[in-house]
């Protein structure tokens, strides 16, 4: 099934022992398109801090409770790396920019 990105921000991560936060945006391939990475913000969690997960984790989405299952534990989540602190270019974190 295909879902809108634009409409899972906001929806809730579910891991396999509890929630853990909410999505808050989405990093995709450029060439593809493909999402690569759910930025997820836990600040209501571990406080404030915003982590990337991979997209090969995510395993239901229930779009009528809002709500993102992913195959991770609260404790793999927590230790995943930050928005600031990952391996990816800096370009691909910065919003487009389209020169009309």
């Amino acid at each position: 099934m295909l879902h809108k990105t634009s409409r899972m921000i906001g929806y809730h991560l579910v891991a396999d022992d509890g929630e853990v936060g909410h999505v808050d945006d989405f990093l995709v391939e450029e060439g593809t398109w493909t999402v690569r990475y759910l930025v997820v913000d836990t600040s209501n969690w571990i406080g404030g801090r915003s982590v990337l997960i991979s997209a090969a984790v995510v395993s239901g989405v229930d779009s009528s409770s809002r709500k993102i299952r992913v195959r991770l534990t609260r404790v793999q989540l927590e230790n995943s790396p930050s928005v600031d602190e990952a391996d990816i270019d800096p370009d691909e974190t910065l919003p487009s920019v389209w020169i009309l």
